[in-house]
């Protein structure tokens, strides 16, 4: 079908969400034949299949020029005859530099967090012509704001990487628990920790699985007063965030956990079916949480708190949830935190242990909801975007 050429303003790599966005936006894109999509930040890490890699490479050479020249000449603005597409965070601020690319139609794709909308939020409102909201959550919020208009769009899941597989069989002696998102608050890791703790001293063979790399330092204080934790992981420069050290300080035993690096999306799915339960207690999430929808597509038995943008893999695909969600605790120094939910870990606890219990049981229902999670697959959800934004 006819699509104009169309902009996107943030960094391209699979390594974080909205450069996985980013790169299948780009590919359905060139599935429907669009004349050129250009991004104008410089790409990160990549890795992608050779024959996939080598049909983005003039978007990803392309994007590495457009970076160099904006860098170059700071007070320059590129403005486009069509579409472009912004990141939207909190307060609707995005990435650095965004705001010095401009198109005939702007249009910001949100992934907010905190329910916070001041006079500078409202400012940067007025800089986008439409909204994508990427949960019913975001959507609301967004609407209520009065900023719109407001689409819904749902991200997706790759269902030609993630999808259910055998395991290696290298680790059948282990029950191995999934816990994956960049190391923060939000996402909820002083929960996993104190729930996992539990579960293990009970099984002692369970072996939890972390993926929670960051470079960002955080704050202890919101943990404290959680009060599941006292401190957070150091950071270091070379090696990253030292999660080993804080998990044994936070007493559990040597070898009940693995903590794994930076990994590209497309090698996840032979970690995500080693394992057999996934669980994501996460206080909020502006969208439905991908890391989440990948295991479960992998099949693997999948909790979450039904919370926020969460809450729609609960009453749109059935996910199994963590229970009843408290009121978050955080200093009053904190962001907005309306909506966001607290999940008691001994929930956690039970939940896995139903899983362990009756993994045959656990594992069926994984499969039926993994085979309704492909129909959230990237091509037909990004197509609903594209249909809106370049047709």
């Amino acid at each position: 079908m006819p699509c104009s050429p169309i902009a996107l303003t943030w960094a391209l790599s699979t390594i974080s969400g909205y450069g996985i966005y980013g790169l299948h936006l780009l590919q359905q894109y060139l599935r429907r034949g669009g004349p050129q999509f250009i991004a104008t930040h410089q790409p990160g890490r990549i890795v992608l299949p050779a024959l996939t890699l080598k049909k983005l490479e003039p978007t990803l050479v392309l994007a590495q020029k457009i970076a160099q020249v904006l860098q170059q000449n700071a007070n320059e603005t590129l403005a486009f005859t069509h579409p472009v597409l912004y990141a939207v965070g909190n307060e609707c601020a995005g990435f650095e530099g965004q705001d010095r690319v401009r198109g005939t139609v702007n249009i910001g794709c949100a992934a907010i967090e905190h329910k916070s909308f001041g006079p500078h939020a409202r400012d940067y409102a007025k800089n986008y012509d439409m909204f994508i909201a990427i949960s019913r959550w975001n959507e609301t919020f967004l609407r209520e704001a009065d900023v719109g208009p407001v689409h819904l769009c749902h991200q997706g899941i790759d269902t030609t990487l993630f999808a259910p597989g055998p395991s290696s069989g290298l680790w059948k002696d282990r029950f191995i628990i999934f816990s994956g998102g960049k190391f923060e608050f939000r996402k909820g890791q002083d929960i996993v920790v104190t729930a996992f703790k539990r579960f293990q001293e009970r099984h002692p063979e369970a072996l939890l699985l972390t993926c929670w790399q960051t470079l960002l330092p955080q704050d202890p204080a919101p943990f404290q007063m959680a009060g599941h934790c006292q401190t957070v992981p150091v950071i270091d420069a070379a090696k990253g965030i030292q999660i080993a050290p804080w998990l044994l300080a936070q007493g559990l035993p040597q070898g009940s956990f693995l903590d794994i690096p930076y990994t590209p999306n497309m090698l996840m799915p032979s970690i995500l079916r080693e394992c057999q339960a996934a669980i994501f207690p996460n206080r909020c999430e502006g969208g439905t949480n991908l890391v989440a929808m990948e295991a479960m597509a992998c099949g693997i038995p999948t909790l979450v708190s039904n919370n926020t943008g969460q809450r729609d893999l609960v009453e749109l695909l059935g996910y199994p949830s963590l229970g009843e969600q408290r009121p978050v605790k955080a200093p009053a120094t904190y962001a907005n935190l309306d909506d966001w939910g607290e999940t008691d870990p001994d929930a956690v606890v039970e939940s896995l242990e139903k899983i362990y219990t009756d993994y045959e049981s656990a594992k069926r229902e994984a499969l039926v909801l993994a085979e309704k999670t492909k129909a959230w697959d990237w091509g037909p959800q990004n197509e609903k975007l594209l249909h809106l934004v370049c047709d």
